[in-house]
């Protein structure tokens, strides 16, 4: 990028540095921020200044009022909201070079392309929405719905113990091989794992299908910095496999000639952004949408990056942790035992963009399925106390009118 900004968006786990040309008169100068997406005039109106003081400028506050409407734009900006190479208003990232050259992961072809697609969907995810009780579509005021936001149809569940000193096996991991169709339409949630091997090149392409907000997810990856070879907004909206078609009739340009390297990157709603990184930090990697509630409630994946035999060894006697079951719960486990040696069920690495987790299919959770209390005592499957609890409160709701009786 040989063109200067007058001012840069940055996105929640973003850093810049930049270099301010100090050549206009000396005086007073306001250094303008304000927010966007949750924090513009629909809601908050957020906004900061500062000053910029030129030596010898007399100790008095720069002209004009920084009001939220005074706080915009006039010039060229970088990494503009929702906006990418396809707008020549605009610097986006991929449109910068990195001082630093060539690296491997800037070859002709990466060793494992991953096609990570998310949005905002309408589930009854269920810790928030309970079919037929509370359901999605049962809450009948559209801003008290929860709308789920996941990566390839899936919600990360984390594990129940540290994957990294623990070793654990993955009866519960999953990934886009390994989850049923009927997940596009139902909630699913696993331990999300994608299994590269160590110093392998892998590339990210990540896809906004943008149907449900003009949002905006901030990506970061961590363990590693990644290159940033394309970014483009296509349409309003658009799906994963229009991205498959757009890349394999030759029209996804990537840069591979001094892409900057970053290790949080934004994606334009209804658009793409390309990522690529070498491999060469053993261990389980969180990559994530740094908006914290996303995250909280699953927008997030794992990279498990070459063998356990290749990760730090776990030191004798290190603390293990995990998930504690009443024994009366442990005889009705349904887990599947181990199939290998090491109590591990593998994930097999097949070849380019590939990882299938062996002999395991995750569906939509079952909602009647749900662990409660008993009246005497441990847990049971949906007892007579979670029956008696929804009694009353059906009782509850038609008396005052909030159901009918055919509820």
């Amino acid at each position: 990028m040989n063109r200067g900004a007058t001012s840069l968006v940055t996105y929640a786990g973003e850093r810049y540095d930049f270099i301010l040309e100090a050549n206009n008169e000396i005086d007073n100068y306001w250094i303008r921020y304000r927010g966007l997406m949750d924090c513009d005039e629909v809601f908050t109106k957020a906004k900061q200044v500062g000053v910029l003081h030129y030596e010898g400028a007399m100790d008095l506050e720069p002209p004009g009022d920084p009001t939220w409407e005074e706080l915009h734009n006039e010039g060229l900006q970088l990494n503009a909201l929702n906006k990418g190479e396809e707008d020549e208003e605009t610097i986006s990232v991929a449109g910068m070079r990195s001082l630093e050259g060539y690296d491997d992961s800037l070859k002709e072809v990466a060793d494992y392309q991953f096609y990570v697609a998310y949005d905002f969907y309408a589930k009854n995810n269920s810790h928030f929405h309970r079919s037929p009780y509370y359901g999605y579509y049962q809450v009948p005021h559209k801003d008290n719905r929860l709308y789920t936001p996941q990566l390839n149809h899936i919600s990360m569940k984390l594990p129940s113990s540290p994957l990294l000193t623990a070793r654990p096996s993955t009866d519960n991991f999953c990934n886009s091989s390994s989850i049923d169709e009927a997940c596009t339409e139902g909630y699913c949630e696993c331990s999300h794992v994608l299994a590269v091997k160590l110093n392998s090149v892998v590339e990210i392409i990540i896809v906004d299908e943008g149907v449900t907000f003009d949002a905006n997810h901030p990506f970061h990856l961590h363990g590693h910095s990644f290159r940033v070879v394309g970014l483009r907004r296509l349409a309003k909206d658009i799906t994963v496999d229009e991205i498959k078609a757009y890349d394999k009739a030759g029209l996804l340009k990537r840069n591979l000639k001094n892409a900057p390297i970053k290790d949080t990157v934004t994606v334009p709603d209804g658009g793409y952004t390309v990522i690529r990184f070498k491999a060469d930090n053993p261990g389980y990697w969180l990559f994530h949408c740094h908006i914290e509630f996303h995250v909280e409630i699953g927008m997030a994946l794992v990279f498990k990056v070459g063998e356990h035999k290749d990760m730090a060894p776990v030191p004798r006697d290190f603390p293990s942790c995990g998930s504690y079951l009443p024994d009366n719960m442990l005889e009705h486990a349904t887990t599947e035992k181990p199939k290998s040696d090491d109590g591990t069920l593998p994930i097999k690495i097949t070849g380019k963009g590939l990882n299938q987790v062996a002999e395991r299919k995750v569906g939509p959770i079952n909602m009647a399925e749900r662990w409660v209390a008993s009246p005497k005592g441990g847990w049971e499957k949906n007892g007579p106390m979670l029956s008696a609890i929804r009694d009353l409160c059906l009782r509850i709701l038609r008396r005052v009118g909030a159901c009918n009786t055919e509820s």
